[in-house]
């Protein structure tokens, strides 16, 4: 499965899923009969979107083989809402559903924030005789970018570029990894230097067929 739909898959069973708790949460303040009526017949499909929720987030997580720290506290935050909220429902507990609804927000909020942020790097090693800039270049790619580009640029996690098909120039690249692509790529200005930039858009200049 391509992670642009597993992406998709996750993204439409996360907004049901929140759907889902809003309901029930807004039903047991205001009608605690209708909440055990919509609960029965929502269980089954409640079960299969939150496992579906969890799975293509791990899923995701392990094809792109890095992550954020925010999206650590969000899964954190998931693993911790989802049991809070059975025994709150269950117990007709307002104090704890509402715990895990915001929770669950949090957690969406995070995810939302996370988009823009860059993954925590991986250690990279340059072994040879390249130039210092060269293995710069290397090594702020396979740590930084590598997860969603791919080693040899033809990844495209999630409809990121194929680098060898790109046509930008060198210093199109250095803004592009600097700003990011908002929604997209994440701004790397903040956490690398102007010469790693450099040495890394110059590295990714390499990876063109």
């Amino acid at each position: 499965m391509s992670s642009t739909l597993l992406a998709t898959i996750h993204i439409i069973t996360v907004n049901i899923f929140l759907l889902l708790y809003i309901i029930k949460t807004i039903l047991l303040f205001s009608n605690e009969a209708m909440l055990d009526k919509f609960t029965r017949v929502t269980k089954v499909i409640e079960m299969i979107i939150s496992t579906l929720f969890l799975i293509s987030g791990i899923w995701l997580l392990f094809i792109l083989g890095a992550v954020k720290m925010l999206l650590i506290i969000k899964f954190i935050l998931v693993f911790i809402s989802i049991p809070v909220a059975m025994k709150g429902f269950k117990n007709k507990n307002k104090i704890l559903a509402v715990l895990s609804l915001l929770m669950i927000i949090g957690a969406y909020g995070l995810s939302e924030a996370a988009k823009n942020k860059p993954f925590i790097p991986s250690m990279v090693e340059v072994n040879g005789n390249a130039a210092e800039t060269e293995k710069t270049g290397i090594k702020t790619y396979m740590a930084n970018c590598a997860m969603c580009h791919g080693k040899d640029g033809m990844k495209m996690y999630r409809d990121a570029k194929d680098l060898t098909q790109s046509s930008l120039d060198e210093a199109s690249i250095e803004l592009m990894v600097s700003e990011g692509s908002k929604g997209k790529m994440p701004a790397f200005g903040g956490t690398l230097s102007n010469e790693e930039i450099t040495a890394v858009s110059a590295y990714i200049l390499t990876l063109r067929k």
